[in-house]
């Protein structure tokens, strides 16, 4: 078997490989804190994170079960934590002052209906995954982040959306402890220099890091070198590049299949908006014709009809009345 061989400094973070490589690896898990302080922008400081078992296995026979991309936990400290209510605590344990604020991730680069109610599912395992016996029904929050390469038709193009259990009206919400964060790969600046915030920098990184090389601004700004270090490709070990080459035909078979089916449906709009042109340009045309072919039926029924009031011997002023005729038609009948 030929040596695999990686052109790129760095590795895409689209990839299945990349990403889970650059925020699911306990090795590079200060790429993931950056990640998470840079969404949550101030609102949540995480110092660190706890990877768990990204498999979660059903809870009957014949039940789903799930793979997640990324999942971890933060000890976060009630008091320094927006999600929880002042003086909210569990019954077993008032005095405690710490608790779990769980973080899922995934990168979906197409859109597989229903993806967003397979995000509503993981959310929900999440929540229930935290019952047990004498448990007084205090949340810890769960977060789902799911980075996209495509925009939900049935929702405006957002860079990040924040979507949470709240009254359809007011805004108001219903609890502050279940969020699903979902962050639009297509929305972000064309150039690094252009992105405004850190998470347009970080989602930047992700959508263009297989691009980049030492000599990009943003390798050179230094601010986020956790993330460069855990996409380079010279680090990767020889399965590592095997896996990740596979990772890597994946995604281009995918982008690919994307602008194949984009053109298709183009070619496709285009060939129906042109039958839909000559389809009304025919239907103009016989319409034109029908109403001249009236107007000529009426001008000789007209004439008929002058011809027989001229021999009953009606003067031609009346026959101009009653039909509409000139003087000078008449008179050339």
């Amino acid at each position: 078997m030929d040596k695999i061989e990686i052109k790129t400094p760095f590795i895409s973070l689209q990839t299945d490989f990349g990403f889970k490589r650059a925020f699911g690896s306990i090795e590079h898990k200060e790429a993931l804190i950056v990640f998470l302080n840079a969404l949550f922008e101030g609102k949540l400081l995480v110092n660190d994170v706890k990877y768990h078992d990204k498999e979660v296995l059903p809870s009957q026979e014949k039940g789903k079960r799930i793979v997640y991309d990324v999942y971890c936990t933060s000890l976060i400290k009630r008091t320094d934590s927006p999600y929880f209510p002042e003086g909210q605590t569990t019954e077993e344990g008032a005095g405690e002052t710490t608790a779990d604020h769980h973080f899922i991730l995934e990168m979906q680069n197409i859109y597989t209906p229903p993806f967003e109610e397979r995000i509503v599912y993981y959310v929900a395992k999440m929540v229930a995954g935290q019952g047990k016996a004498g448990w007084d029904y205090v949340l810890d929050p769960v977060f789902a982040v799911a980075v996209t390469d495509f925009n939900f038709t049935h929702l405006s193009p957002r860079t990040v959306r924040d979507v949470m259990l709240a009254d359809r009206d007011s805004g108001e919400a219903l609890t502050d402890k279940v969020h699903i964060l979902l962050c639009s790969l297509r929305e972000i600046p064309k150039s690094w220099e252009q992105c405004e915030t850190k998470l347009q920098q970080v989602l930047f990184l992700i959508k263009n890091m297989q691009n980049m090389d030492n000599t990009s601004l943003a390798y050179r700004e230094g601010k986020y070198s956790v993330i460069f270090e855990a996409a380079k490709s010279n680090a990767l070990r020889e399965d590592e590049m095997v896996a990740y080459s596979q990772s890597l035909e994946k995604l281009r078979d995918t982008q690919l299949g994307i602008q194949y089916a984009a053109k298709q449906a183009a070619k496709q709009a285009a060939k129906e908006a042109s039958a839909k042109a000559r389809a009304e340009g025919r239907a103009e045309g016989r319409a034109e014709g029908h109403i001249e072919g009236r107007a000529e039926g009426r001008a000789e029924e007209k004439i008929k009809i002058a011809k027989n009031m001229l021999t009953k011997g009606m003067g031609k002023e009346d026959i101009a009345f009653f039909t509409g005729l000139t003087l000078s038609e008449i008179e050339n009948i």
